[in-house]
């Protein structure tokens, strides 16, 4: 175990500014004695992880295999739901991630906070996308082709007084989710229940995802919704990219079945 150890330490010795390291150097990081050090450095050499160059060490491409059965176990849900968390920790508001699929928009992270009642949601929870703000933020993401198919076939139904059921109209929201890269519903899939939703992109830019915060109507105003709260969204968007840019391979990301 100890060999085991001290040879990770080695590896995590090389870094951005210490791309090339000699003998000298992976024993003073990792504070053994020099003879230790070229053993070690050696051994990695001999198996692909650590190339040499004169009295210079570097990582060979090969040190990335030992990360990938853990990137292949990686699904969207996983990386989102800490951010999630920490929003609704921060806000004490309720925050949702949902994906598309089809023609609704499936719940794959959250919390809820107590003082929201109006909805309640579970893991695997279908919405029809156009009639919340999610689901427009996700809709705005396809082309046009794509958006004149769903409108083909999707029948739209009032949930409460206040839910959009012209196309026209919708399209036009669609595009300002678009455009101003969020969207904000009033009470349009239950009564009582505001929420504002930002996209989330992979590191190649194609939308994956959207995440929103939910709120009473009766306690949080719009200007609120599109102020302070949609601030915090976009700080926690930006976070999640992040991670999902530490992900090399996009292909490891994935949602969840549904």
């Amino acid at each position: 175990m100890q060999s085991l150890d001290r040879g990770l330490a080695v590896l995590r010795c090389f870094g951005e500014e210490r791309a090339q390291l000699t003998i000298s150097d992976v024993a003073r990081e990792v504070q053994i004695d020099r003879a230790a050090a070229r053993r070690f450095l050696h051994t990695l050499v001999s198996l692909g992880y650590v190339g040499v160059d004169g009295d210079k060490f570097y990582l060979r491409p090969r040190v990335l295999e030992l990360a990938q059965p853990y990137l292949d176990s990686v699904e969207l849900p996983e990386i989102v739901q800490p951010h999630l968390e920490a929003l609704t920790r921060r806000t004490h508001e309720t925050s949702m991630a949902f994906v598309l699929d089809g023609d609704d928009i499936v719940y794959v992270a959250g919390v809820q906070a107590k003082r929201l009642v109006a909805v309640q949601v579970r893991f695997g929870m279908r919405v029809p996308a156009y009639v919340s703000a999610l689901g427009r933020v996700l809709l705005s993401s396809l082309d046009r082709s794509q958006l004149d198919d769903y409108f083909s076939r999707v029948e739209l139904v009032k949930h409460t007084s206040k839910t959009i059921v012209d196309e026209d109209s919708l399209r036009k929201e669609i595009a300002r989710a678009a455009t101003h890269g969020f969207s904000v519903v009033d009470q349009e899939l239950a009564a009582g229940l505001r929420t504002i939703a930002v996209p989330i992109h992979d590191r190649d830019g194609e939308v994956v995802a959207a995440i929103s915060i939910g709120v009473t109507a009766a306690t949080v105003s719009m200007a609120t919704l599109r102020g302070d709260l949609l601030k915090r969204l976009r700080e926690t968007a930006a976070e999640i990219e992040a991670d999902l840019r530490t992900i090399r391979r996009t292909t490891a990301v994935r949602t969840p079945r549904t």
